[in-house]
């Protein structure tokens, strides 16, 4: 656990996040990334106190929803996720890639691209909407590292990811083979916060907008 200097109980931010390199890196109790960096900058800004967890993404979205948490980071927004709980400002912008040894250029949802076996983060945004419109052969990890060892290995055809979690596994030395990139769409990478934590405090969320302009 994480913790920001504290003032009392009820008014430290209660914060969950997981595991994603380079994102957020877990060692331990220790924990680094950048955007743990851009989220403590944030914090400290608008002089929050906070405290941040770590959990698997699936189950730290529904103890938000279930009020263990006043908020988590970083998912990528959806309107499903929209109806739920209160997106900030996006703390990354980035792309949503596919990565594969072998050249891909069948169109998204097509009966060749859904013949292919397509690894993701379980739990992610990408595994509801691959799940979401039927593609059959969906493998799930909760790591990206593995599911980069499984595609080197030829065991699935192609990952789903940020295009920094690929630079990452490059920069440390863990792809070996070519690996091909195609740019699917922009993703914005938020921190969601609970209805109950901004009712309670209306001015929250712009102010932590405009620390995130300071912190990116």
């Amino acid at each position: 656990m994480l913790a920001g200097s504290a003032l009392s109980q009820a008014d430290t931010l209660r914060l969950a996040t997981h595991h994603l390199p380079p994102y957020q890196v877990v060692n331990g109790d220790a924990l680094s990334g950048s955007m743990i960096d851009v989220m403590q900058c944030s914090l400290i800004e608008l002089g929050q106190p906070y405290q941040v967890d770590v959990r698997p993404i699936n189950r730290a979205f529904k103890e938000l929803q279930a009020g263990l948490f006043d908020g988590v980071f970083v998912l990528n927004r959806t309107a499903e996720r929209d109806q739920l709980a209160i997106a900030s400002e996006p703390l990354i912008v980035t792309y949503r890639s596919l990565f594969s040894v072998q050249k891909i250029d069948t169109e998204v949802h097509s009966p060749e691209m859904k013949g292919l076996k397509i690894g993701v983060l379980h739990g992610s945004a990408m595994h509801r909407w691959l799940s979401k419109h039927e593609y059959p052969n969906i493998h799930t990890r909760y790591d990206y590292h593995i599911l980069f060892e499984l595609l080197q290995l030829e065991r699935i055809d192609a990952i789903v990811a940020p295009h920094e979690i690929y630079a990452h596994e490059q920069s440390h030395g863990h792809v070996t083979r070519n690996i091909e990139t195609r740019h699917l769409s922009q993703a914005n990478l938020s921190s969601y916060f609970s209805a109950e934590w901004l009712e309670q405090r209306p001015d929250f969320l712009q102010r932590f907008n405009a620390a995130l302009d300071v912190c990116r």
